[in-house]
């Protein structure tokens, strides 16, 4: 038997090597694919805690100032995302000096020192009216069907709803109440 040279040896991977670079790839990439649905995910929860932050000011904002302000939700679209801001219910006045007398239908603005805040990706939030029987209360417009489903009436009072954050369609925490006094707290 001849042996061969040590300089035509044969070199190359085993299969066992070869086998253990493909699980050591695929485990990492498993880990990337799930760090960047991780990422979502937390971006999801600080958009919770935005508008958390952001229901307590507004409850201040209206008490502080005796204004009515209602949420304003503006569900995604395929050119932009979901977002939400503050609007003010200011009635139509009449100037009985002025014998023009102009009529306009939107009791509802927008507050421009809010600026709108947008949510993530995937994000989005339901707002589900509770029942409460306002005492002596009439006005269609602070209560009717076609109302913001959340208003602060600016002397304490709120309309009671509960609010449930989204990701891709899936809980994200617990639900947040807003009671009739205006008062947010959160599920954990």
């Amino acid at each position: 038997m001849k042996s061969l040279p040590s300089s035509h040896t044969v070199r190359g991977f085993t299969l066992i090597e070869v086998m253990v670079v493909i699980v050591i790839i695929s485990i990492i990439a498993s880990l990337i694919v799930l760090n960047i649905d991780g990422l979502d995910q937390r971006k999801a929860m600080q958009a919770r805690e935005m508008l958390l932050l952001d229901l307590k000011q507004i409850n201040r904002e209206a008490n502080d100032q005796s204004r009515i302000y209602a949420l304003d939700l503006q569900n995604a679209t395929d050119v932009t995302a979901a977002q939400y801001g503050i609007i003010e219910y200011l009635p139509a006045r009449s100037d009985t000096r002025s014998p023009i007398q102009v009529v306009e239908n939107k009791p509802w603005k927008e507050v421009v020192d809010f600026q709108k805040r947008s949510l993530p990706d995937h994000v989005s939030f339901v707002i589900d009216s509770a029942d409460h029987q306002f005492q002596n209360a009439n006005n269609t417009d602070l209560l009717g069907n076609n109302a913001p489903k959340l208003i602060w009436f600016g002397n304490g009072e709120a309309k009671p709803v509960t609010i449930q954050m989204y990701y891709d369609q899936n809980p994200v925490g617990g639900v947040i109440r807003v009671d009739y006094l205006g008062k947010v707290d959160e599920e954990k």
